[in-house]
């Protein structure tokens, strides 16, 4: 049953994912080794096609070098960074045309799946049972590179999914936090304006930053692992867990 706030001046809740939503405190390895037996398949997926490409550790090499760049461009620019276009990238380092390549196929060869040691906050699905119950939208906007399908296994396996009424990447957007037009994307797919919604992230450089620039009121989420610095950025407030964030809604109603 939703409980209704009637006349409430805040309606959606937008959330940044990593270290927001889920705790990274307990990841167990570093994103390369993570990512490296992926890269593995992705090899896999082009023998199979008939392509020849260098052994799995340099194609992993060149993905990665390429993964630096993108994010280097996107930081540098505010463009979205792109797994996508890191794969394009490797695909050019072996004269492979992209239109050879199935691209989602050869997304799906990554076998995506959550990170080792990386959970859902513990209060997490209570907060947004309490936020859904009492009728506001929520939304989830984060910098990660892949496209938001991928990123949606993890949303599966951590029972998530169900929660949010919009959810983007930079990756898709073409657009990185800070800039305004990964906010504005994500308000237009809400249906309201900046006022109406407040933005929670635990980055004050990209998230708060960012949700100033369309005059939104940001939250950062500031857990005990966490020592961020402002860098002159003033959070509209400041939160240690999720469940901290209920009053000030109440205050806002």
């Amino acid at each position: 049953m939703i409980f209704m706030k009637a006349n409430k001046n805040i309606k959606a809740v937008i959330f940044d994912l990593d270290d927001t939503l889920i705790d990274w405190s307990g990841a167990r390895m570093s994103f390369r080794q993570f990512m490296d037996p992926k890269l593995v398949n992705v090899h896999q997926y082009l023998t199979d096609l008939g392509f020849e490409v260098e052994d799995p550790p340099e194609l992993a090499n060149r993905v990665h070098d390429h993964t630096r760049f993108v994010w280097q461009r996107a930081l540098e620019t505010g463009s979205g960074a792109s797994l996508v276009n890191a794969l394009k990238m490797t695909l050019d380092d072996y004269d492979i045309p992209v239109e050879a390549v199935d691209m989602d196929e050869m997304l799906r060869a990554y076998q995506w799946g959550k990170f080792p040691g990386v959970e859902p906050f513990d209060d997490m699905h209570r907060v947004l049972d309490t936020l859904k119950d009492q009728g506001y939208k929520i939304g989830l906007v984060t910098n990660a590179y892949q496209p938001m399908w991928m990123r949606d296994v993890e949303l599966e396996e951590y029972d998530m999914i169900d929660y949010f009424d919009a959810r983007i990447t930079s990756g898709d957007t073409g657009f990185i936090k800070p800039h305004p037009a990964i906010y504005w994307r994500m308000l237009g797919l809400l249906d309201l304006m900046p006022d109406e919604a407040i933005f929670v992230g635990d980055r004050p450089d990209q998230d708060i930053k960012g949700a100033h620039s369309v005059n939104m009121r940001g939250v950062l989420m500031s857990p005990p692992h966490l020592n961020r610095e402002l860098n002159g950025v003033r959070p509209d407030h400041t939160v240690s867990s999720l469940s901290e964030l209920l009053p000030i809604l109440d205050d806002l109603a």
